[in-house]
């Protein structure tokens, strides 16, 4: 397993992980907009994130397995470089569940973040999502607040761990 730095030559096969999985991610985060599923607001997606990489602004990786297959994403955004902060976020298809991929994204990731000399992540998981709550304690990040409302899933409040991880 890798992380790969996403790129347009990744489209495709981006799309097609997104699609796959889209029922999944949906069932427990918001819904992405529909044109977000289409060739061109896919393209879009990417030349969007790959703007605000340039930006520094934010770090858009693929978790990729040894023959190539995405299994998932992590990103870091809104990167402050003044503030040497950032918030973290990742996904994982449903398939790839249950196998550490997103423990060794996250832990790959703060990796990457302290040697860009960012010193603090902050991260979110519902209060329902015991699997990413899990990856979160597990990479050495702290519960540090709850956050109600923090989004919207059908018609239903979902409600939030804040988490915070100090790099050393």
């Amino acid at each position: 397993m890798r992380l790969e730095l996403l790129s347009e030559g990744w489209s495709q096969q981006l799309l097609q992980f997104e699609l796959e999985n889209k029922d999944w991610f949906e069932s427990m985060i918001p819904p992405r907009d529909i044109d977000f599923y289409s060739s061109d607001g896919f393209k879009e997606h990417i030349k969007i994130f790959l703007l605000e990489y340039k930006a520094k602004t934010l770090i858009p990786m693929l978790i990729v397995n040894e023959n190539g297959v995405i299994l998932g994403r992590v990103n870091v955004s809104n990167v402050d470089h003044r503030k040497k902060l950032g918030h973290i976020g990742y996904r994982v298809g449903k398939n790839a569940t249950n196998r550490g991929v997103a423990k060794f994204a996250v832990a790959n990731m703060i990796r990457i973040v302290q040697k860009l000399g960012l010193s603090e992540l902050i991260a979110y998981a519902s209060t329902t999502n015991l699997a990413s709550k899990k990856v979160l304690l597990a990479n050495g990040f702290q519960p540090v607040a709850l956050v109600s409302n923090y989004a919207e899933l059908n018609g239903s409040p979902i409600n939030c761990i804040k988490f915070k991880l100090s790099i050393k």
